[in-house]
């Protein structure tokens, strides 16, 4: 099974963010299904309590919990929380694949990762990831990645430590998922060489493909 978990965050009550949001799902349910996915779900997570949103009108499962709310400065760090309760709500097992990907990304129809996760079940990827960072991406193993569209096996996911943080430092959630792949062989990891295929907008509103 290939569960997508797309994480999303509404505070604010943000018009541009809710467009942003409605552009990167509609895109993903778009993608999967011109590529014509298999045996998949889509859950949508957002952290600030349950309640009525517009992401209950995209016809996914929906995964509402508080961890916005946690004395914690690492945004990657509370998703990372958000990706472990949908784990837990959800029952997904060790063996199952989970993308990670970020609400407001927009996938090109042509995706190099998406092809590879359509694929899955004729390789023994355990990981599908691009090293390196949206300013510089790499085509060979690091201690970084892109956590805007990742994939990994349940099992690796649920091994991931959780950032370092004090008052004046956040260390990098991307360096975590880097790091938990150390724990896959190195056979079953599909370093991806070419664009992930994905727009992507990291603390701004404009958009570049990476």
């Amino acid at each position: 099974m290939i569960y997508f978990i797309v994480t999303t965050s509404l505070y604010n009550d943000c018009n541009i963010r809710k467009q942003q949001y409605t552009n990167g799902i509609n895109k993903l349910k778009e993608v999967v299904q011109y590529l014509n996915i298999e045996n998949y779900k889509i859950i949508i997570v957002e952290n600030n309590g349950i309640r009525n949103t517009f992401l209950n009108d995209f016809d996914c499962s929906v995964c509402y919990t508080n961890n916005n709310f946690l004395s914690i400065n690492n945004s990657g760090h509370k998703e990372l929380l958000d990706i472990l309760e949908c784990i837990r709500k959800y029952c997904i097992n060790n063996d199952d694949f989970i993308v990670k990907i970020t609400g407001r990304y927009i996938l090109e129809n042509n995706s190099e990762f998406m092809r590879l996760v359509k694929n899955l079940k004729y390789t023994q990827y355990e990981c599908i990831v691009k090293f390196g960072c949206f300013i510089k991406p790499l085509s060979f193993k690091t201690n970084d990645c892109i956590t805007g569209l990742i994939g990994m096996k349940c099992k690796y996911i649920k091994l991931i430590s959780f950032p370092f943080e004090t008052r004046d430092y956040c260390e990098p959630i991307e360096w975590k998922w880097a790091e938990a792949t150390s724990l896959i062989e190195e056979k079953n990891i599909c370093a991806v060489k070419n664009e992930l295929g994905i727009n992507v907008c990291p603390g701004t509103n404009d958009y570049y493909l990476v």
